[in-house]
């Protein structure tokens, strides 16, 4: 379980500066001026930063497991589909999916760390969290470069496609190891 967690938080950073990498092939392909442009990025940060909270909740309430293949699933089909567009005009689709990939991240992200937390206990735990923060910071140091290899070699769909492959391996990684659990004092989801 620690492994597809691990491989959750370095590839998020992937997710969110691979496309920006490749802005210049993604104008190419799918047009769009320097504001769509900049949703490319924007899109996945603020969907991600705004609903980590709610994925924490739904975690709580559903189940860590559940919301983690959940966001998994997201990520890997907004990934497959960004993949699919083509021709000017199709980069407000490709931010529409970017935003879809930001909410299926958080759910990853946030559903991953609290089934981690309930595994693991004291330094066992601070070990654990520790791998996870390395993780994240690996992917935030390579994420760019690894992005801009996949570009130069299979172009800005190989760097789309690369999320994809490892939201699939975290994807089955968590099916095989995450035990199931949830917070049976949880309340329902407060909306406001």
């Amino acid at each position: 379980m620690l492994l597809s967690v691990c491989l959750a938080a370095l590839a998020m950073p992937l997710s969110f500066t691979g496309p920006a990498v490749a802005l210049s092939a993604l104008r190419e392909a799918l047009g769009g001026g320097p504001l769509a442009l900049n949703w490319v990025t924007n899109a996945f940060m603020l969907s991600f930063g705004a609903t980590l909270m709610a994925a924490g909740a739904l975690a709580d309430l559903h189940g860590r497991r559940r919301v983690f293949l959940t966001g998994l699933g997201v990520v890997l089909a907004s990934a497959l589909a960004q993949a699919c567009l083509g021709g000017q005009g199709a980069i407000v689709v490709f931010n529409l999916l970017r935003a879809l990939q930001g909410l299926g991240a958080a759910a990853a992200l946030v559903g991953g760390t609290a089934a981690q937390a309930q595994v693991f206990d004291g330094t066992a735990r601070m070990r654990a969290f520790s791998g996870v923060g390395t993780s994240f910071g690996v992917g935030l140091a390579f994420g760019p470069l690894l992005s801009g290899w996949l570009l130069g070699v299979a172009g800005w769909r190989g760097v789309v496609l690369c999320v994809a492959a490892v939201a699939l391996a975290r994807w089955c990684w968590g099916l095989r190891c995450m035990p199931q659990s949830r917070n049976p004092k949880a309340q329902r989801l407060d909306r406001a």
